[in-house]
């Protein structure tokens, strides 16, 4: 009998083998397999609970918000340029992006205020009498602007930028153009998987103005870390602004012997930093929430030089040239800084909003406390907001009501009312009262609204930035007339225009002041269904009378002529990448906002900027 025997047989791996691949032919993707998939992309990008925001008060007149795209499309490089569009907004600056620059409104520059995050942006420089100097106030970083167009103030609420997803986001803006600008910034935030969050942003510019100088640098740095998770968020944030600027002439045009000193050297920073734990979202409905805050704010000048910019600054030769003064040596520097501590709930239910809000400041050896309310109602045909406080950072006492009742379709009525009654009558002026009515109709497609407003006797604020000898002045009552015309043409071509006229002229209020614009908007979603091609594009006219600014010597300076600005923008976005042009002045006018004070001609400046999910 023969038993068979099996030998393994060794069969040496082949050279080939390790240059041919296996084959690697898959099975067929599944629903199942894609639905994994799916999720696994969504687990590699997940969106984390978001970062705490101030509350956006209850707003009748809903028209003045800017967020996202729709804010950088304005372009707006300072607030006081955006704000500026705004009825019953006079604003006025010294020069480009690094001079003082400042907006009354209703002619009064005091009654305008700045929440940043929910905390108050105080003008703690006293330099600037009691006005806070819109240029320190950083646009760039913001994902939102609203403005609270009350009866006897404009109270602006800023919203800094935020980040939700794990993914990081970065974006590159660059910006150059004439006075020698060149403006630069970079953001970069990410979320962690356990609800961390990390923040970095920064903006550089420089400007060149040797015809009327008030040039200058600036580093801008903005940094958060925060934590979130469902309902509660942690949050600190610190901003730093750094400027250089030079001094500024005025009246530059009107030879080398009346030439007059203007806004001095500035070589300091400005900063501020707050702490914040939050429970709830104020924008959510039928939830309430709360917030607590504690921030400061400070300012500091360390220039090494100072300019004795006087009547003869500059003195001819005899060979017609001009000699600039020589710089004198100033030891002596300048600090002031104050904390802010809020605390502030709120709740909605039944068409209602309502917070509460306890404001405590501290410096200089004391404290002040500043509580206040809010209330808003919301229907279909009826819109209410008010506001109460006391013992605000000029000690005044405010209540303001506004109202919008729309019966029909084709008709709306806006209203509101104001009472502010300052403290000490001697020191704030006497108490006084803001009405304006306002009747709405749309005509084929396009809104058209007329209405009056009156102001009581007041005493104006002086912004002393522009010039030391500015003085605080009671002006009488003032009675004034608002037209607007807004809406679309045709297709995505839109007219915006909006005119105030005043009884007369008065101190920083023009009897005219027209604002024009036109605009087309639009993505053709029919020819790019992805969304990713944009245009905006914008052609601006502005206009304004003279204005005239108190002095203390009992004269008042006044701007020279009518301001008159032609302006145009071109935004073209292409995916996450948006190219942009914009002219100012280009047939080249001279004008001025501020007596003396020359703003650039026929000013261009373009750039780009590109958004990054990496």
């Amino acid at each position: 009998m023969i038993v068979p025997v099996i030998v393994p047989v060794i069969v040496p791996k082949s050279p080939l083998d390790s240059v041919i691949p296996r084959d690697t032919t898959k099975p067929p993707v599944t629903k199942a397999d894609s639905a994994a998939l799916r999720r696994k992309l969504i687990a590699a990008d997940s969106i984390k609970a978001p970062l705490a925001h101030a509350e956006r008060p209850a707003n009748p007149d809903g028209r003045w918000l800017w967020s996202g795209e729709d804010l950088r499309s304005t372009g707006a490089v300072t607030l006081a340029d955006l704000l500026s569009r705004i009825p019953g907004v006079t604003a006025f600056r010294a020069n480009w992006i690094p001079a003082p620059q400042f907006i009354a409104y209703n002619g009064d520059p005091g009654r305008v205020r700045v929440f940043f995050d929910g905390v108050e942006m105080d003008a703690i420089d006293s330099r600037n009498g009691s006005v806070l100097d819109l240029a320190t106030v950083p646009l760039w970083q913001l994902e939102e602007v609203s403005a609270e167009r009350a009866a006897g103030e404009l109270r602006v609420h800023l919203r800094s930028w935020r980040v939700d997803r794990t993914t990081p986001f970065t974006r590159t803006d660059m910006t150059s153009g004439s006075e020698g600008t060149n403006l630069y910034r970079g953001f970069f935030g990410r979320r962690m998987r356990n609800g961390a969050a990390i923040q970095l942003a920064a903006q550089q510019y420089s400007t060149v103005s040797p015809r009327t100088g008030g040039d200058g640098s600036s580093l801008q740095v903005f940094g958060r870390l925060g934590w979130a998770r469902k309902r509660w968020s942690v949050d600190a944030t610190w901003n730093h602004v750094g400027i250089d600027r030079n001094a500024t002439v005025r009246y530059p045009l009107d030879g080398a012997l009346t030439q007059k000193a203007g806004v001095p050297v500035f070589k300091g920073a400005l900063g501020s930093a707050y702490g914040r734990v939050a429970w709830g979202d104020p924008d959510a409905k039928a939830a309430p929430w709360a917030q607590l805050i504690a921030s400061t704010q400070n300012v500091g000048d360390e220039s090494d030089t100072v300019r004795k910019w006087i009547d003869s600054t500059f003195v001819p030769r005899k060979d017609s040239t001009l000699v600039d003064t020589v710089a004198t040596p100033r030891t002596a520097t300048f600090a002031a800084s104050r904390s802010q501590y809020v605390l502030a709930a709120g709740a909605s239910r039944w068409g209602l909003d309502g917070s509460v809000t306890a404001r405590l400041r501290a410096g200089n050896g004391r404290s002040d406390l500043s509580p206040s309310a809010r209330l808003g109602y919301t229907r279909r045909f009826v819109s209410l907001a008010a506001y109460a406080e006391t013992r605000g950072a000029d000690s005044t006492r405010r209540l303001d009501a506004t109202a919008r009742v729309a019966p029909w379709r084709w008709l709306t009525f806006d209203g509101a009312f104001g009472s502010y009654a300052p403290a000490a009558a001697s020191a704030g002026g006497p108490a006084f009262t803001v009405k304006r009515l306002e009747i709405s109709t749309v005509l084929r497609g396009l809104t058209i609204s007329g209405g009056g407003m009156s102001r009581g006797l007041t005493m104006l604020a002086a912004p002393r930035a522009l010039d030391s000898s500015l003085v605080r002045v009671l002006t009488g009552e003032a009675r004034g007339v608002l037209l607007g015309v807004r809406g679309r043409v045709y297709g995505d071509l839109s007219l915006d225009i909006g005119a105030t006229w005043w009884d007369d002229s008065g101190a920083y209020r023009p009897r005219r002041d027209v604002h024009t614009g036109l605009t087309l908007d639009s993505g053709w979603p029919k020819r790019f269904p992805r969304g990713n091609f944009h245009v905006f594009a914008e052609a601006r006219y502005d206009t304004r009378s003279p204005m005239f600014f108190p002095t203390a010597a009992g004269t008042a300076g006044a701007t020279s002529s009518s301001t008159d600005v032609i302006s145009a923008r071109l935004e073209i976005r292409i995916s996450s990448g948006t190219v942009f042009i914009q002219f100012i002045n280009p047939n080249g006018r001279v004008y001025e906002t501020t007596p003396g004070y020359l703003m650039p001609r026929n000013f261009t400046y373009y750039g780009l900027r590109w958004n990054f999910w990496n």
